[in-house]
């Protein structure tokens, strides 16, 4: 296996080449876990890279989204009656769900929905893979072709006890446990929410940001509240605010909010052309937060998450120069002449997430 403590795999291709060596060299177990999964090119990757390894124990955790929408439509939707690619495509994705076991490799859907998809809001967002409980894989790429088609970034790690606690939490989502769980592995804590189950945990990450000294670096494509509104309010003023986010975002609501926010002077904005999937937050320049989170209001009241802080320069530096030098000598500073209210639909949602999380949505509880 590739000898570094941490290596960024930027983009779904090098992901992929990097992952494939991994594969190779497995014995014991490989396990994947992602929200996204769909019989595409994607997905036939994965599960040929799966099939060819000589590891004992495969799996493959998908998130029950991946039964009610592929590429970006309902299933049960107008495409589906519309669009005979569409239904192809569904076909082909459980052909492929077949084809793995009966290969071996045992597939698992996490979170139903329930009747009349009541419980939609409550996804697992988890994006991970880990072999032998040796290598482990956290970022934002999913098993699709229109994800791959964005630019994401999974970052490999091979330190034993990371990879063991990113192990342990998979097994705990393969028996229903979502776990809620802060835990301090070496120079990194490793973050395991639970939507709104996780208020503290999300407190301590949130802590980190809030005792920045110099500068925050976010890019994220959906940024919203809790985090939002403590960047905004919560930071001293010497502390200077930069959000990098997609200016052909794929969620319209929160590229509006975002343009919003930006008006308002206190954060300064970097739209980078095109749509990108990456998420991670720089805190003073050597301490790193990333994994599955967009830092949205959406995962922070319903959604399981895993998430990393760091303070291993080598991968800070090679983020830095990878990914944030790059973006923002492609970005356009945004610049607002008038100031912006925020769209009335993210006010309406926020009160819909915070009633829901409690009542009738909030999530599965730890076993």
């Amino acid at each position: 296996m590739i000898n570094k403590p941490f290596q960024l795999c930027l983009g779904a291709e090098t992901f992929m080449l990097s992952l494939e060596k991994d594969a190779a060299s497995a014995q014991e177990s490989f396990y994947v876990q992602a929200m996204t999964f769909e019989g595409d090119s994607a997905g036939e990757r994965l599960i040929k890279l799966m099939i060819e390894s000589p590891a004992k124990d495969k799996r493959l955790i998908i998130d029950s989204f991946s039964r009610y929408v592929v590429s970006d439509h309902f299933v049960f939707g107008s495409a589906y009656l519309k669009d005979r690619s569409f239904r192809d495509e569904i076909a082909r994705t459980y052909a492929l769900i077949d084809k793995a076991r009966q290969h071996g490799i045992q597939v698992h859907f996490v979170n139903p929905v329930g009747p009349f998809m009541l419980r939609y809001p409550l996804r697992n967002h988890k994006k991970l893979v880990v072999l032998d409980g040796k290598v482990n894989y956290l970022g934002g790429i999913n098993f699709s072709e229109h994800n791959f088609e964005w630019l994401d970034f999974m970052i490999r790690g091979e330190e034993q006890a990371l990879s063991q606690s990113v192990k342990e939490d998979f097994l705990a989502t393969w028996q229903g446990v979502n776990q809620s769980a802060v835990k301090e592995i070496g120079h990194h804590t490793l973050f395991l929410t639970n939507g709104i189950n996780s208020k503290e945990e999300h407190e301590i990450l949130f802590n980190t940001i809030k005792k920045a000294k110099r500068n925050v670096i976010i890019v994220s494509p959906y940024l919203s509240n809790p985090l939002l509104s403590l960047l905004k309010n919560r930071l001293s003023k010497e502390v200077t605010i930069d959000v990098i986010t997609p200016a052909e975002n794929n969620k319209g609501l929160f590229a509006n909010l975002m343009r919003s926010t930006l008006s308002e002077g206190r954060i300064s904005g970097w739209l980078f052309p095109g749509m990108f999937h990456m998420k991670c937050v720089l805190v003073d320049d050597n301490t790193l937060i990333f994994g599955s989170s967009n830092f949205d209001l959406i995962s922070y009241y319903f959604e399981q998450e895993i998430v990393l802080k760091t303070k291993n320069q080598n991968i800070i530096a090679e983020l830095k120069k990878k990914v944030i030098e790059p973006m923002t000598e492609k970005a356009v500073r945004y610049h607002a002449e008038n100031t912006i209210p925020p769209p009335w639909q993210i006010g309406a949602l926020e009160m819909f997430c915070k009633l829901a999380s409690k009542s009738i949505l909030r999530p599965k509880k730890s076993a």
